[in-house]
């Protein structure tokens, strides 16, 4: 989480900061802060409780003039979101900003204060600054005492500091957290990501773990740890297509929900030619890859390990593939047996997942045949990592709950199936989903038309306090999804099950309060899931069935049936899913919640 700016220029910086640190606010809003070196040499910082907003309104009556500096935004992890615990942390000449976490810092504080240093705040970040501070009265220059720093530290973290006594250069760090460099004529930057970078400059470079970067206005200076200097190509970033604004919506939630309409058009346009599936869209030669794997490790966290488990049930329904489908945060820590022929598949949002990136790095040293990611960031860590790499393009996603993400990240999944699906043994599988994935957009324009139905129903749920999902098959992952996006944004527990799993625990909770949804697309597993149900209403549980197939019902029978679009098997996750996220958006509008930023998220979780 957590978003660092920095900036060391031949102009005065104070807005440049401020635009940066807009640009990061999802990363964390828990507190703002910036610290600059001013003309008298001396750093002034300020900090405050909140938003970015917040910030900007202390500024316009107190401005600080300066030419380098640092600025933060935070999401809490040591210590509570107050003032003494946000960013900048100061000691003596010293101000650093810090993302990540450091785990010895307990260890270090001990060591510190028998130094005299006093700490005022209870995070893991002060120690870098007292750190910093000591090394810099006993070092030659800065970048000798950012060394000795990051030698001392054991965790992940992505440091930038500023000291008075050397007011012109602006130092960062770097070992699991991403940091990069943007530069232009007259100033350098220092970023957590390259959204921030977009007003000021288009020319980056990224840092790697285990590296110094030493900037001043005209130049930039890379090292590893041990002092050595390293040489390191620009990049141009490619622009964005979507502009970051509400286009008239009233949050971005809603507006990415409406955008997924585009965004699978556009995927199918430009990935899909008069023949099929245009060939190697997943990189060079990645077709012939595909063909010869004969195992794939899916690895993701969220949202995006719901669209893998899809995956999962669509490659092994139709070819001899074994798949597994892993939460990032396990496959990192455990013991994995790689078989001969398996393909490692990374899929993020933002590309800077610290779990997934850690994941990859592991697997990049054990015997896969090639690591492929999924990601919609082309400049983030994941992507830069991998041998092959598939772009969503689905432009940024603002608000914290994944929607269009989520969509992206299925259709380019269901093509890797069609791609698979010719080594089965049913020649016209790939035809059928390929019929399907056109149908596409006319269905989910007709899915739209159930909004006002939906939010008719969400009132019923504004004061719940639990509710259930279920589904079979493909659909469990769904119910999956739609308990997440639930709990995410209206802070209903919420719950996704497979359907035949009710008998074996969740049907204690049902009574006439608990709501219990079933995502039930006309296909061979409809009677088993109307079984589970007819299990819940006997119970007086308030039963909500989204299904396109004809039931017939009673006059006492108080089911509430969500008639849905008729679909294709294999695109049913893309249709169902829509209800779901826009059930979750009308039930957070009926509650007053923080749609876009809900409570202890943030949208880029580049922590543990």
């Amino acid at each position: 989480m957590c978003g660092i700016f920095g900036a060391v220029s031949k102009s005065e910086i104070q807005g440049s900061l401020i635009s940066g640190l807009s640009k990061l606010e999802y990363r964390g809003y828990d507190s703002a802060g910036i610290s600059i070196i001013t003309g008298r040499q001396k750093i002034k910082r300020v900090r405050c409780v909140g938003k970015v907003k917040n910030l900007k309104r202390i500024l316009n009556s107190s401005r600080s003039s300066g030419f380098c500096g640092i600025a933060h935004t935070r999401w809490a992890t040591h210590g509570q979101p107050i003032l003494k615990n946000s960013h900048p942390h100061n000691s003596s000449k010293v101000s650093i900003v810090h993302n990540g976490i450091i785990e010895n810092s307990d260890e270090l504080k001990v060591y510190l204060k028998k130094k005299n240093y006093k700490f005022t705040s209870d995070t893991d970040s002060e120690v870098i600054a007292h750190l910093f501070s000591y090394y810099a009265e006993r070092s030659s220059d800065g970048v000798e005492a950012m060394k000795r720093v990051a030698k001392k530290l054991n965790g992940s973290f992505a440091i930038a500091a500023i000291c008075e006594r050397w007011p012109d250069h602006l130092l960062a760090a770097c070992n699991g957290s991403p940091l990069l460099i943007g530069t232009k004529k007259g100033s350098n930057f220092i970023s957590s990501d390259i959204h921030a970078l977009s007003e000021t400059t288009d020319t980056y470079v990224p840092l790697q773990d285990n590296e110094i970067v030493e900037l001043n206005s005209t130049d930039y200076k890379i090292y590893n740890f041990t002092g050595r200097k390293i040489s390191r190509k620009q990049t141009k970033a490619k622009k964005q297509t979507s502009e970051i604004n509400k286009n008239g919506y009233k949050h971005f939630m809603q507006k990415e929900i409406y955008e997924q309409q585009e965004i699978i058009s556009n995927a199918i346009k430009h990935q899909i030619g008069k023949k099929g599936l245009l060939p190697n869209i997943f990189g060079p030669n990645s077709d012939k890859l595909l063909l010869k794997t004969k195992h794939i490790h899916f690895v993701a966290c969220g949202t995006s390990y719901n669209a893998a488990l899809i995956a999962k049930y669509w490659i092994e329904e139709i070819t001899d593939i074994v798949c597994t489908a892993e939460i990032a945060s396990e496959y990192r820590y455990r013991t994995v047996n790689v078989p001969p022929g398996t393909l490692f598949v990374a899929i993020s949002q933002s590309g800077e997942t610290a779990d997934t990136i850690y994941s990859l790095k592991k697997a990049k040293n054990r015997n896969y045949c090639s690591i492929l990611s999924i990601c919609n960031v082309p400049e983030s860590s994941i992507t830069r990592l991998s041998d092959l790499v598939y772009l969503t393009h689905a432009g940024p996603e603002i608000s914290v709950a994944s929607t269009k993400a989520f969509t992206s990240q299925l259709i380019a999944l269901l093509f890797m199936t069609m791609v698979l699906s010719r080594t089965s043994k049913n020649k016209t599988i790939e035809k059928t989903i390929l019929k399907q994935v056109k149908a596409l957009p006319a269905i989910i324009k007709k899915t739209f038309l159930l909004e006002k139905e939906i939010k008719k129903i969400a009132k019923n749920f504004k004061n719940k306090k639990h509710t259930l999902f279920l589904g079979r098959g493909v659909s469990y992952p769904i119910a999956l999804e739609a308990a997440l996006k639930l709990k995410e944004i209206t802070y209903i527990h919420a719950e996704g099950y497979a359907a035949g799993e009710l008998k074996h625990g969740p049907l204690a909770l049902v009574d006439k309060n608990l709501p219990v949804i079933g995502l039930m697309p006309d296909n061979n597993l409809v009677n088993q899931v109307l079984s589970n149900l007819a299990e819940v209403r006997a119970r007086q549980g308030l039963v909500y069935i989204f299904t396109n197939k004809k039931l017939s019902s009673s006059k006492t029978d108080k089911t509430n049936v969500i008639n849905m679009p008729s679909c294709g098997h294999f695109v049913s996750p893309l249709v169902y899913v829509i209800p779901m996220q826009l059930l979750s958006y009308y039930v957070a509008i009926e509650k007053k919640t923080n749609i876009d930023q809900p409570r202890n998220l943030a949208k880029s979780v580049t922590v543990e």
